[in-house]
């Protein structure tokens, strides 16, 4: 129970805990357990004024603003205090109320302030480190939702980093391919804005399906293939039975994007995207592209969009839960990337 009701209800629970425990242990003098509870429920009440003088007066005020010295001295003051005004309660009560002479007069000698002074640094131990247990959950609540919500607007950046450089070039093709072929622009144009539609409303979600993932990199390729089809043959299969599963969005485009801004080549270039589903759900995408043979070329460029923020991604998301491996090897740059999905997830909108 949360709220002001549990916060009641958890400290009527400590003193009852406290009483019965303290009832119990005075069996060794007297052997009337329910005398015993009468008789503590009385004699609690100044020590619970303490306890709570010294939880929110005491401690917030002197102690958490590490006023320490001046702390020690007002607690010791209020122990003796509290010791005084506990004999002569308890002096009273014994005297008058329930009517007991001897265990009067013990409380109003030495040792029974020494008993006196006893309960109450147990009393003060015992909600202390209560208190100090559940100030440290607390702090490790904050600092966790702290993380979680840096974590969370640090994904939402890395999923909304859409390169212009693609969205700017695809409108300019469009556009010279609506001049040169109108069915083929029309097309391009069609799936350019399925495209940009996903990105724009789809990557909002923590999870979508993969199916709709696949398509939107069949959009994609598409698009790219017909910008340079004279210059780029693409190879690429997605598992078709894959409507129960689910991945973060855009965690797949910038592997194929980076096959296609790094093989690009004027002589040419090859990419040849795989990717299978196993059968405990783990899914097993593989890109691999050419590369110009050339210096200035650097295919594991990592910036921006690229690999970079693919990798982080997964070990924020996936976290041991996936393999991303980059390679190069001669004229080619390989990605191989394994991630164990989620089954039967309702979608995160």
């Amino acid at each position: 129970m949360n709220g002001k009701p549990g916060k009641i209800l958890r400290h009527l629970l400590f003193w009852v805990v406290f009483v019965v425990l303290w009832s119990m242990h005075d069996l060794n003098y007297h052997r009337d357990f329910l005398a015993n509870l009468q008789t503590n429920f009385f004699a609690f009440i100044p020590y619970a004024v303490l306890v709570y003088f010294n939880l929110y007066w005491l401690t917030p005020r002197f102690l958490l603003q590490k006023r320490i010295s001046v702390y020690l001295i007002l607690l010791v003051l209020s122990i003796v205090a509290t010791t005084w005004v506990s004999s002569k309660y308890l002096y009273f009560y014994f005297s008058t109320v329930n009517i007991y002479i001897p265990t009067a007069h013990f409380f109003s000698s030495f040792e029974g302030r020494i008993a006196i002074i006893t309960e109450i640094i147990l009393s003060l131990g015992l909600s202390m480190t209560l208190f100090l247990i559940d100030q440290w959950y607390r702090k490790e609540r904050i600092l966790k939702d702290a993380e979680q919500k840096r974590l969370e607007m640090e994904l939402n950046l890395l999923k909304n980093q859409i390169n212009p450089h693609f969205l700017f070039n695809s409108l300019n093709s469009i556009y010279i391919m609506l001049g040169k072929n109108l069915s083929d622009g029309k097309n391009m144009l069609l799936q350019f804005s399925e495209l940009l539609s996903y990105q724009l409303y789809e990557t909002g979600k923590k999870r979508i399906g993969l199916k709709m993932e696949f398509e939107n990199l069949e959009n994609y390729i598409h698009i790219e293939g017909i910008r340079h089809r004279d210059l780029v043959k693409v190879t690429h299969s997605f598992p078709k039975d894959c409507e129960d599963l689910v991945i973060s969005p855009m965690l797949l485009l910038p592997i194929i994007e980076n096959a296609f801004k790094h093989g690009q080549s004027s002589k040419g270039y090859e990419i040849d995207i795989k990717s299978e589903i196993t059968s405990n759900s783990v899914l097993k995408f593989y890109v691999e592209n050419t590369i110009a043979n050339t210096k200035k070329q650097k295919p594991t460029d990592t910036r921006g969009i690229g690999l970079a923020n693919v990798k982080r991604r997964l070990e924020l998301i996936y976290p041991n839960k996936h393999s991303f491996i980059t390679r190069k090897h001669d004229s080619k740059f390989t990605v191989q990337l394994e991630i164990q999905l989620h089954e039967n997830e309702m979608f995160n909108s």
